[in-house]
């Protein structure tokens, strides 16, 4: 997500913090970005006042609230160059391994079909052989021994399908032309 600050990296870590005025008081990080970090918290902070906070895998880290709005509150990190680069490049190693990409909600019904050996096309016109491990009305989860690039085309047996994310060994496809509900079913074959 991007706003006047560049681009926000999202990052969930639970923090304990203390003010002047306000002792030991829960938050939880819910980005970072060239702004700050970004919090939320049942407490009411006010702009300006100097925090403390105790964050899981961060450790101490001393700030000042820039910007208070109901339950969020951002804060600018205090320290000097080199620490503040070193931070910033462990704030963003952590938000990398909690990769919290949203996953897409899912409405289709999702089966094992008994044939699970499938002919994939790729958009170069070379066939490899692909496992099936699921497949719905909308799309198809594959192993597949090819990385593809996201949004490229390939025809998974006579279905074409368009390359919508990765795991491991495999790929998610979300199908051009959708089957009906109805002829998806564990005999089907593709």
């Amino acid at each position: 997500m991007k706003d006047m600050h560049g681009p926000r990296h999202r990052i969930i870590l639970p923090a304990l913090c203390w003010t002047a005025r306000r002792r030991d008081f829960y938050a939880i990080t819910t980005d970072i970005s060239a702004e700050g970090v970004r919090f939320r918290s049942s407490s009411l902070l006010i702009p300006g006042e100097d925090l403390t906070c105790s964050i899981r895998h961060i450790g101490l880290l001393h700030a000042r609230i820039d910007r208070a709005v109901g339950q969020e509150f951002v804060v600018s990190v205090r320290g000097d160059g080199p620490a503040l680069a070193s931070l910033a490049r462990h704030f963003m190693a952590l938000s990398r391994a909690q990769d919290l990409s949203v996953e897409p909600i899912r409405v289709d019904r999702r089966i094992v079909p008994k044939q699970k050996v499938v002919t994939v096309t790729l958009e170069d016109g070379h066939a490899v052989s692909g496992h099936v491990l699921n497949i719905s009305a909308s799309g198809v989860a594959l192993l597949i021994d090819r990385t593809l690039e996201l949004g490229a085309t390939i025809q998974v047996g006579r279905k074409l399908a368009r390359v919508v994310r990765h795991f491991t060994h495999g790929l998610g496809a979300a199908f051009v032309e959708s089957f009906e509900p109805g002829d998806v079913h564990d005999a089907m074959t593709l």
